[in-house]
């Protein structure tokens, strides 16, 4: 009924903007209208959907499995990738819009396919039907998302547990695979639409938001940034949070104050009819104010959904105004090389009046500075090393 729901609400649109025709090509949107979970590689599927009918195109190889697809009228084959004419997805899909004289596709629709449409003469223009009703979640999205923040807090959580100087970067990947695990125990899986990423920027470069850590990084002084980032069975939370494994100097708790502020600036004007670059800029000019122009590197924040990074994005020069029921993250950050990074992130709810947090974590820094012995963790930490020869 969802996935009906979802097209039925597609269809309205197209025949309100007046297009014949909506061309979809992205796997996320595809599993949104129909819950089908695959991959692409280099051969295209393509639902094409009209005021009345749903078609979808595929490769023939994926026919054996996909005889039926709920709410689809028709399903068409091409031959292999590439072919040669008339069996290519080219020939396929120009059948198909042979009575299309106005045709929609997204803005990330691939290059190959707008210029097939070009060629051909097809008016095509860009349109987001599909981006927006995604950005509005319903009570379903909302408790899948619920439920993948609940495997990030338990992420965070378990780092936070075991974290003491001189933890290695694969003692935290560990807590990724066994948050696997227990999705493969507990929901109904689907390893197409999961992915689990648990992992700890290391004070060595913390200050570079998308540094990359090497398996052989140990956790010792400075500030480090935490991080589930998750997609369970199609819908995705994140969850990060800045943290010390032995005590913070001044400069780094002042740092942490001021990220802390700039998040509160965030929130408080954070709920549904606020424009969504204002609540970027609370935070923006909070930290400009303090003189920390230089060490910004990004948004407030950006949309969650089936995608880990979707819109709207909390980013000065987005005008959307926010609604009910859309998922952001909130994570201003300070980049002080030398000194650290500092970003907390969580998954938000948008509400009516407010919002509400999806993930649960502490955020002061008592609570995220780990100083005790932890001699057992130490133990295993001393074992994985060896067998690592890190």
């Amino acid at each position: 009924m969802e996935y009906k729901q979802r097209i039925n609400a597609v269809k309205e649109r197209i025949k309100k903007e007046n297009l014949d025709t909506l061309i979809i090509s992205e796997e996320e949107d595809i599993y949104y209208l129909t819950g089908l979970t695959y991959k692409s590689l280099e051969r295209l599927f393509l639902l094409i959907i009209t005021e009345s009918t749903v078609s979808f195109i595929v490769p023939k190889m994926e026919l054996a499995h996909l005889k039926k697809v709920d709410h689809v009228d028709t399903i068409k084959s091409y031959w292999e990738y590439p072919a040669q004419k008339p069996e290519r997805w080219k020939d396929v899909l120009l059948d198909t819009l042979k009575n299309s004289t106005l045709i929609g596709i997204g803005a990330k629709t691939p290059f190959e396919i707008s210029a097939f449409l070009h060629s051909v003469q097809l008016n095509v223009v860009e349109n987001a039907i599909l981006e927006e009703q995604r950005w509005v979640k319903s009570k379903t999205e909302i408790e899948l998302i619920k439920q993948a923040s609940k495997y990030c807090d338990l992420s965070i959580q378990n780092l936070n547990k075991n974290a003491y100087f001189g933890m290695s970067e694969l003692e935290v990947f560990s807590i990724g695979r066994a948050i696997q695990q227990k999705v493969i125990k507990e929901t109904a899986f689907d390893y197409l639409a999961t992915n689990i990423l648990v992992a700890a920027w290391p004070s060595r470069i913390s200050y570079q938001p998308h540094g990359i850590p090497k398996v052989s990084d140990v956790l010792v002084e400075g500030s480090h940034i935490s991080l589930a980032f998750l997609r369970v069975n199609g819908y995705s939370a994140e969850l990060e949070r800045t943290f010390f494994t032995s005590k913070p100097t001044k400069e780094q708790e002042e740092a942490f104050e001021l990220m802390m502020e700039a998040r509160r600036r965030s929130y408080a004007v954070l709920k549904a009819g606020v424009i969504a670059e204002d609540v970027d800029l609370a935070a923006k000019q909070f930290l400009i104010d303090q003189g920390l122009k230089e060490n910004l590197m990004h948004r407030t924040g950006h949309g969650i959904g089936l995608g880990n990074h979707e819109g709207p994005y909390l980013a000065e020069g987005d005008k959307t105004v926010l609604k009910e029921n859309m998922v952001v993250s909130i994570e201003p950050g300070i980049y002080i090389e030398g000194v650290g990074g500092f970003r907390h992130s969580d998954t938000v709810l948008i509400t009516k009046n407010g919002y509400e947090i999806l993930t649960n974590c502490p955020d002061d820094i008592k609570s995220l500075t780990f100083t005790n012995q932890k001699p057992l963790q130490k133990l295993k930490g001393t074992i994985i090393k060896k067998m690592y020869r890190i």
